[in-house]
Formats: structure tokens, sequence, C-alpha cells
């Protein structure tokens, strides 16, 4: 049986992401199990691919301008924007099974007139996708978020009835298609104690608890809305298959904290698989060789699956 062909993108080229994609690709786990093709602007596979061995590479443009590693640059924005804009149409066209993206910059998007806040919304936008949602996976833990890189601030204006019904629905499509049936899922509270019965928020009983009597009603294995932090603590002892999050860190710090080398990003809605490491572009440490391509190997062999 032949290896699956995955697209591989490398992300904001000033930041970690072509470091830890060429390890991750040279890496005997991924070359066990896919045939990579990697996409990036034509200067820094020069500099990263010198022979190109172990995969396929495919330059999305040249870029005249030096990228400085470490900041963001609309030059920079422009390099991740072209390999991702080709390596969508190549999944599209049914050359490769699995898109994983490297991290990309907000900020070195915005930069280039990107008005998508990230990898999510401009991948939905890009394959015409009408909805998807952003999950994370962390060895047998499996998350969505209702809101994603919007301000903490204007997060609970987000928190609608729809929103949450769409959001988990995505998330039990994509696993039913993959085989997994009947999965629990556990509907984390925004507000502390699960909003204290109004005294401490009113979005539990407004638009939480609607949602969830919808997806009862629809046949989903779905709890009632719960304290974040009891939440967490029966996913992490295995008595949900999925845990909803209302917001950005309310999903992503506990993650961080029980295993930061093992998420994955996946996107539930596109018409192909999509993964990515479930860290940033780290500026800090790029071009210093100290990037570990743990999580990149895991959104790879994730893919792959």
């Amino acid at each position: 049986m032949s290896k699956p062909r995955i697209a591989i993108t490398l992300g904001d080229p000033a930041g970690i992401g072509p470091e830890i994609v060429c390890r991750a690709v040279n890496s005997l786990k991924v070359q066990r199990v896919c045939s990579p093709v990697v996409f990036g602007d034509t200067q820094t596979l020069n500099e990263y691919f010198k022979a190109g061995k172990n995969c396929e590479l495919i330059a999305s443009s040249f870029i005249n301008k030096k990228i400085v590693c470490g900041k963001p640059s609309a030059v920079g924005g422009k390099a991740a924007l072209g390999a991702i804009e080709k390596a969508v149409k190549y999944c599209m066209s049914g050359n490769a099974k699995a898109l994983v993206t490297a991290p990309v910059s907000k900020e070195s998007l915005k930069l280039a007139g990107v008005k998508y806040p990230g990898h999510t919304e401009l991948l939905a936008a890009l394959t015409k996708s009408k909805e998807a949602a952003m999950m994370m996976v962390c060895a047998n833990i499996c998350g969505v978020m209702v809101t994603r890189h919007i301000p903490l601030s204007t997060a609970h204006l987000n928190i609608k009835t729809k929103n949450i019904v769409k959001t988990v629905k995505l998330a039990h499509s994509f696993f039913k298609k993959r085989g997994k049936k009947n999965i629990k899922t556990v509907l984390c509270a925004l507000n502390p104690h699960a909003g204290d019965n109004g005294i401490l928020g009113g979005e539990e009983k407004k638009y939480i608890l609607p949602a969830y009597e919808i997806l009862k009603k629809e046949g989903i294995n779905i709890s009632k809305p719960q304290p974040a932090d009891s939440a967490w603590l029966k996913v992490k002892n295995g008595e949900y298959d999925l845990i909803c999050a209302m917001y950005h860190d309310q999903m992503m710090i506990p993650l961080k904290c029980i295993d930061a080398n093992k998420i994955v990003n996946v996107t539930a809605g596109l018409p192909f698989v999509r993964t990515s490491p479930g860290h940033g572009t780290a500026y800090d440490i790029a071009g210093k060789g100290k990037a570990l391509p743990d999580s990149m190997i895991e959104a790879i062999l994730y893919a792959a699956k």
C-alpha cells in the first residue's frame, strides 16, 4: 500500500516553521507513514532544504527582500500566504490527502493585507467552506472551541446558542467520518461555577443551556454546561471523549499543562484533513536551532492517520 502524500507549508519564514518542518520531514517516524510535499518561498526552501532530500519541494514565489528571523513583516506574511494558497490548490486538486501547516504570524499576515485572523478562517475562505471549527488533539484528549482568535473582552459576545451548536456538530461530524461513534461530550460553562445560577453571569442560562438542549434532542451524547475546571478534570480522567470550550485559553492552558509537545490543531469542516502544531511562531528562538519538532511530527502523523 502506497504512503499518502501530505502537503506541508513552512508557515512564517521568520519563525521556527522552516526549522521544525525540515527536521520533521527528515525524521524516520514521518518517513514511515507518508510522502511529504513541502511548500514555501524559494528563498527559504533553498536555505533549509538545500539537498531537498526525503521530500518533494514546491516553491510558491521568490522573495527579493531578505527575511529577518524573529520579526514580523509584510514580506514574511506574503511568503506564508503564497505557500498556503498553493498548497490548498494542490489538496483541492486531489494531489495530497491532507495539509499540515507550520505556524503563521497574525501580525505578518495583517501587514501583508490578509483580513483573516488566522489559519482556520483563511482556509475556510480559500476552500469556500461555509463552516469550520478549530479542534485540538493531545494524545487521547480532544477538544473544540466556540470562539478562537478574538479579544477576551469580546469573546462573550460571540457565545451564542447557534455558534455552540454549530461547533459541536462540526466536531462530531469530523469524528464520525473517521469511524468514531457515540462521542461523549462535556460542555464547558463560560463563567466561574457555571454562572452560579445567574449570580456570576447569565450566558449559561441564556445561550449554553439552550444549545445543550438542542444538541441533546438531535441525539448527541452531551453534558449540561459544567464549570470548566471540573470539566477538564473529568476529561483528563477519561470520562468524556470531547470537551467543548467557550474561548481560546479555556482550551489551550490546560492542554499545554498536560503535554505542550503533543498538541495538534485540527480544522473540522474543510474538504480535506488539515492539522498544525499547537504552538506559534516562537520568534524568540527562531533561527537559533533550538526549536523542537515534536508537535510538528505529531501533526503530520495525525494527518497521515
